[in-house]
């Protein structure tokens, strides 16, 4: 039977649907204006396109290994930095799985009635729906993955074009919502306390690029990956990169930024569309339309998040770094059963404890994913200092970002720079006295601190578990 590879556009749908996020554009137009278009341009440039080069890179140099971004910094850095990197994308991702979880059941809710109507007991019910419909596909058709995030991803794709040129023909007809001027693009850089702003605000910008390393584990599974995965990377770069720009566009075409500073984080998706809507016309079907789409879109997203996080922390551990019924493979198909269960279990629990743990029980959890948060910036920092390494030691790749390790190196420390400025200015700001922010930092880097300590303290009573 010949063997079925993943082709470059379900590559690219996989990667649109790992990144992209409508909510981003909405979320981040709502904070800081028209500003959010320029910066997003700044992120792509310095930050997302020399990632996927890297990826790309480091992808076609190893093509037969299975977990993505462990093995890319495990190949610089050697297993214990690699082993703490993954440890702090598990930490990071582990409390996304349950946010897209239960972001399922919201979208079909706009889907059945138009607006978020949901109770608590039905939230808690249809999201373990979706993660058991996960779980499944995950473990009995992990190979079906790519496949399915092909037409979902153009679907999705499709959602956010018509919306583009809904709010693109408003804004050349001079019937939209927001009138743009060239000073709507501009940063503020003129005092201190704008810089501060402007540099916090860019920190939290480049968290909506995380997301490309999903594809890392499908690398084996690409006929021609020294090709092939660098067509899918740098196209899907450039994809996401003008859907964003356009999208803070033509998002304020049917709003302003106070009427979406109105809007919840979970509710921005789909409040853009029902502002769009309601802007041009169009019935209460649309928006209906739009959520029932958005179910679909999340939930396959949902699996390929699931499944990716899985294999890309679990399926190329060293024995003695975690429980080893955790990096258990099923002897038939490779696949990361207990992982896969252990995931969806923790998914669910974080759930129920929000929905009916009560008040206190729900700003806990709160709190700690907010103490997570940092978490997610170490794999990237990590990434950019492996490619240094890799480079220096002289490793050759099939594909190369430039045959000169000088220039090929500054892409790695432009990677690195770029994620010190999110790490340091996503909690701190420069402008404000140290004292009244000790909340925040402690918040932030002492969670990030916490959970590192427990990731060691995981490794070192495996390890002597295993010994």
């Amino acid at each position: 039977m010949e063997r079925k590879y993943l082709s470059v556009s379900s590559l690219v749908m996989m990667i649109f649907l790992g990144v992209f996020g409508f909510g981003n554009i909405a979320n981040n137009f709502k904070e800081i204006g028209m500003s959010s278009a320029t910066m997003l341009i700044v992120g792509i440039l310095l930050y997302f396109l020399p990632l996927c080069l890297i990826m790309a890179e480091f992808g076609a140099y190893a093509k037969d290994r299975t977990s993505g971004i462990y093995s890319w910094i495990e190949i610089g850095l050697g297993k214990k930095m690699a082993y703490l990197a993954i440890w702090s994308y598990f930490v990071a991702n582990i409390f996304y799985l349950p946010t897209l979880a239960t972001r399922v059941p919201t979208y079909l809710s706009y889907g059945i009635y138009g607006d978020s109507h949901i109770n608590n007991l039905e939230m808690a019910g249809l999201s373990a729906i979706g993660l058991v419909i996960s779980l499944i596909i995950g473990i009995k058709f992990e190979k079906s993955i790519g496949s399915l995030s092909k037409p979902v991803g153009y679907i999705s794709l499709l959602t956010v074009i018509v919306f583009l040129v809904a709010g693109l023909y408003l804004h050349f007809t001079g019937q939209s919502a927001t009138h743009l001027t060239v000073s709507s693009f501009k940063i503020d850089l003129a005092s201190k306390s704008s810089i501060a702003g402007a540099l916090g605000s860019f920190s939290w910008i480049l968290f909506a690029f995380g997301g490309g390393e999903v594809v890392g584990p499908y690398v084996n599974k690409v006929k021609n990956p020294e090709r092939d995965f660098l067509k899918g990377l740098l196209l899907s770069s450039v994809l996401i990169g003008t859907l964003y720009v356009l999208g803070v566009i033509a998002l304020s075409a049917f709003g302003t930024q106070a009427d979406f500073s109105k809007v919840s984080l979970v509710n921005a998706v789909l409040a853009g569309f029902k502002f769009m809507g309601d802007k041009i016309g169009l019935g209460i079907w649309f928006v209906k339309l739009m959520g029932i789409a958005y179910s679909l879109i999340t939930l396959v997203a949902l699996m390929l998040w699931g499944s990716s996080l899985a294999a890309g922390v679990f399926s190329e551990a060293p024995e003695g770094t975690f429980p080893e019924w955790l990096t258990k493979k099923d002897d038939k198909n490779g696949i990361l059963k207990n992982a896969l269960i252990f995931q969806t279990i923790l998914a669910f629990l974080f759930i129920a404890l929000t929905t009916f743990g009560g008040k206190a029980a729900g700003e806990l959890y709160y709190r700690v994913y907010d103490m997570s948060t940092m978490a997610l910036i170490i794999p990237y920092f990590c990434l950019g200092i492996s490619y240094i390494a890799f480079r220096r030691k002289g490793h050759k790749s099939p594909f190369q970002i430039h045959k000169s390790n000088r220039l090929s190196i500054c892409a790695g420390v432009i990677v690195v720079v770029m994620t010190l400025i999110a790490l340091i200015f996503a909690g701190y700001n420069f402008s404000k006295p140290l004292a009244g922010q000790l909340s925040t930092i402690k918040l932030y880097y002492g969670g990030l601190i916490m959970f590192m300590l427990i990731g060691v303290a995981i490794k070192f009573f495996s390890g002597k578990k295993k010994k």
